[in-house]
């Protein structure tokens, strides 16, 4: 299906240095009309700058992944629904989330998955499973009181931990790995105590993992996610559910889990509140570095008209238990912006370009800004070389007279058909 377009300019489009292909990104209302308005876009653009697919469907589209047959896996994760579309718009099939219709007529033809809900991104395994997110809630009694004071009182919480989940085709949910056993519940981070699960089913409490991306390693079958308010990627084995690593911040962590550290060598920068974990075509691990606060309970935090978002890339020892820093964009002073929420990162095979989205570039009265519920929202796509040369630059953004804030969560890169 196709429509109309948000409003978008492309100011680089040097289409010799670009990936040969199609990128594919959602666009959804950003901030405060994410919550109001119920409509967006799934768009590709092709290798000359060209929207090479337009989807509008009834509901915001929140991830999308490349199948293996080349059509487009995307979901709808306000109602909990997942669709196999082929690129001109043909839907081959479709996937409920059954706790999502538990008072409604299901979706026809729709297969059902028993979850209670799904959020964030959907991904594939290689076995053809689909990789979903969802989430149970936990009491824990002297669970931390504040992120900034550490002579508030401790108290009984309703913690959220994120489930992830191996789905067949079929809607058979045939693996459940739980966050909450895997680390430590009392570790705090800045948003540890959010309330972004309150609205969406988990009354009264507190987003202590927040996972927003996932990842299968090839090599190993092991699972990577990606957890914002725990400033860290992980990495589990598939069959045991075991943890492996811990990539990120060493602050707040205690034994036995401060044993799955992954020692730096050299200068490695911490990634925070990161989005859109993978692994590239040469094993090594990349995301994008929200950075909010770069720094962890109880030390004070940068503000963010001083911060500045990043693509980062590590390559990770695992028998060394070891991690370096082999790559950036966003360090240096002519690359610098500071995107709060969303966004993401991935290398493309054929140029080694990184595609880089910045989702969520949230201002109040024009500065950089955390709340994206008052500030305005806006998103940059750029596609950089090996060297960081920008050879694809694109602004989503609504500079109307009544403007709509736009974001964007992630771009998926689709080979030529």
């Amino acid at each position: 299906m196709t429509g109309s377009l948000p409003p978008y300019h492309i100011d680089v489009c040097d289409t010799a240095r670009r990936e040969p292909g199609m990128m594919v990104f959602n666009v959804r209302p950003g901030g405060r009309a994410d919550n109001t308005v119920g409509s967006g876009w799934l768009l590709g653009v092709g290798q000359r700058g060209d929207i090479a697919l337009n989807y509008s469907g009834g509901e915001p589209v929140q991830d999308n992944r490349r199948l293996p047959n080349g059509n487009v896996l995307f979901s709808e994760t306000g109602i909990g629904r997942i669709y196999e579309m082929t690129r001109d718009g043909g839907i081959v099939r479709h996937w409920y989330v059954a706790g999502k219709w538990r008072d409604k007529e299901p979706p026809d033809g729709g297969i059902p998955i028993g979850l209670p809900l799904t959020h964030h991104a959907i991904n594939m395994l290689g076995n053809g499973n689909l990789l979903l997110m969802s989430a149970e809630v936990r009491s824990f009694d002297d669970w931390p009181g504040s992120e900034t004071d550490p002579g508030a009182p401790a108290e009984t919480a309703n913690v959220v931990g994120d489930v992830i989940c191996e789905v067949t085709p079929g809607g058979a949910v045939v693996n459940r790995w739980r966050i909450l056993d895997m680390l430590d519940p009392y570790r705090m981070c800045y948003g540890s105590r959010s309330g972004y699960w309150r609205s969406r089913g988990f009354a009264d409490s507190f987003d202590w993992c927040h996972a927003n991306g996932t990842a299968e390693d090839p090599r190993d079958g092991g699972i990577l996610v990606s957890l914002r308010t725990q400033d860290c990627i992980i990495k589990f084995d598939r069959a045991s559910g075991g943890l492996m690593w811990i990539l990120g911040t060493h602050d707040n962590w205690r034994p036995p889990w401060s044993e799955k550290l992954l020692e730096p060598v050299g200068d490695v920068g911490w990634q925070f509140h990161q989005h859109d974990c993978s692994v590239t075509p040469s094993g090594t691990v990349m995301c994008f570095d929200n950075g909010n606060h770069r720094a962890t309970p109880f030390n004070p935090g940068i503000p963010p008209e001083e911060n500045t978002s990043r693509a980062v890339e590590f390559r990770v020892d695992e028998d060394a238990m070891t991690v370096e820093q082999v790559w950036s964009y966003g360090d240096a002073p002519g690359e610098r912006l500071y995107a709060t929420y969303q966004c993401g990162a991935v290398r493309l095979p054929e140029t080694g370009n990184t595609f880089i989205t910045y989702g969520g570039i949230v201002t109040k009265d024009g500065v950089p800004h955390m709340d994206v519920e008052t500030g305005f929202c806006r998103a940059r796509l750029i596609e950089v070389t090996p060297g960081n040369e920008i050879v694809f630059d694109m602004w989503i953004e609504d500079t109307g007279s009544d403007p709509m804030p736009l974001s964007a969560f992630r771009a998926e890169h689709y080979p030529e058909a």
